[in-house]
């Protein structure tokens, strides 16, 4: 439990990246931890732009740790001897920790406060073992099942994950939650200040033309290739990408490759990208992987239809022919039919969006801040959750 009656009260997040995780994600959560008068400091790596300043809202102070995706880099070596560094000068009630590494090192490093009684709080964005998981995901089931010891908290946001978690975690201390995501803003998607037209004449693109959009990292797992491949075999049709990775140089050169160039726009790292949804016809994400997607999640309550992949993360929202088309994430052939029907049968488009609009509900930030509110006061004594 939090120490009682402490009056600086604090509180440490800590992930992989900070613009594409921290400030994506999280700042609700740190604005919830300052409201309840705590310090809030940020512990994570710095994937801003050149040039572009590192501003966290509702950070206090913020720990610039790079981490390596990869378990055998030695990188995360040093990274964790700076986290270890962090822990020794500095005293939190409570960390939370986020994405797979990151959380592992931080909960290493801070098991001599966790026994002290710091809170020690994680939550799983999608574990890295899975059904038809590569060889290398045993590793990291060791690493998960082995760290729920030194974990107070777990917390899932998928059916699969939590059944895995409530599985290693049933003889441990560890208690095992299960929320709907991290929380959706669909506020600013329903108050898309500007118009269709508007946003499309940004990119050129025709009022009249089938628009597919896709908010992701582009990258191996987000399978940007299939949507390329979707949207260039169906003439007339347009495909935005808002995101940023390392294989845009590779899917940019494969949308020239196709004779796609002008109709796939590469729009980068996008503020707005929420906004953005509400000038588009359908969203398509074809992940091999997710935990659960609100990128997907924000696309249906822009009342978008939904192409998917088949995963864990799509089996918690998306209906075969109710709110969405879904395919084998392998099935190209799939993905291009999808774009094809849709592009050409507006009352399909009109019926999967509608209901998907319904289905977005549910997964609200405001509901999902709610019981992440719950979960943070149960190991908050009384006194300090007032």
């Amino acid at each position: 439990m939090l120490g009682v009656g402490r009056l600086n009260r604090s509180v440490l997040f800590v992930a992989s990246v900070t613009k594409k995780h921290i400030l994506q994600f999280h700042t609700p959560y740190l604005k919830w931890f300052k409201e309840q008068g705590y310090t809030v400091h940020v512990c994570a790596g710095n994937d801003f732009e050149p040039g572009e300043k590192a501003e966290i809202p509702y950070c206090d102070k913020y720990f610039e740790v790079p981490f390596s995706r990869s378990p055998l880099s030695m990188r995360n070596i040093h990274s964790y001897f700076e986290i270890k560094q962090i822990a020794k000068e500095n005293s939190y009630d409570i960390i939370h920790c986020h994405t797979p590494i990151a959380a592992a090192l931080a909960r290493q490093a801070f098991s001599k406060a966790h026994k002290k009684g710091t809170v020690v709080l994680y939550t799983a964005h999608g574990f890295h073992f899975y059904k038809g998981a590569p060889k290398i995901s045993k590793l990291y089931y060791m690493v998960e099942k082995h760290y729920a010891k030194k974990t107070d908290g777990l917390i899932t946001i998928n059916e699969e994950d939590y059944i895995a978690a409530s599985k290693f975690g049933k003889r441990m201390k560890c208690r095992i939650f299960r929320i709907p995501g991290i929380g959706a803003q669909l506020d600013r998607i329903h108050n898309c200040t500007r118009t269709r037209e508007e946003m499309r004449s940004e990119f050129g693109i025709p009022n009249d033309a089938f628009l597919v959009i896709s908010n992701s990292e582009i990258n191996q797992n987000k399978n940007n290739r299939a949507s390329i491949s979707a949207v260039a075999a169906n003439k007339g049709t347009y495909l935005i990408i808002c995101g940023i990775g390392d294989m845009l140089g590779e899917c940019v050169k494969f949308a020239e490759e196709l004779g796609a160039q002008d109709r796939v726009i590469f729009a980068g790292y996008r503020k707005d990208a929420k906004e953005l949804l509400n000038m588009a016809d359908a969203f398509m994400l074809p992940s091999f992987r997710e935990g659960l997607s609100m990128a997907a999640i924000e696309g249906m309550a822009a009342g978008l239809p939904l192409i998917v992949s088949d995963n864990r993360s799509s089996r918690e929202y998306a209906r075969q022919g109710e709110n969405a088309i879904i395919c084998d994430a392998s099935d190209t052939e799939g993905f291009i039919e999808a774009v094809r029907r849709l592009s050409t049968d507006p009352d399909l488009c009109r019926r999967l969006g509608e209901n998907g609009r319904k289905t977005a509900e549910k997964y609200d930030l405001k509901n999902v801040l709610l019981q992440m509110e719950s979960i943070y006061r149960e190991f908050l004594p009384s006194e300090n959750a007032e």
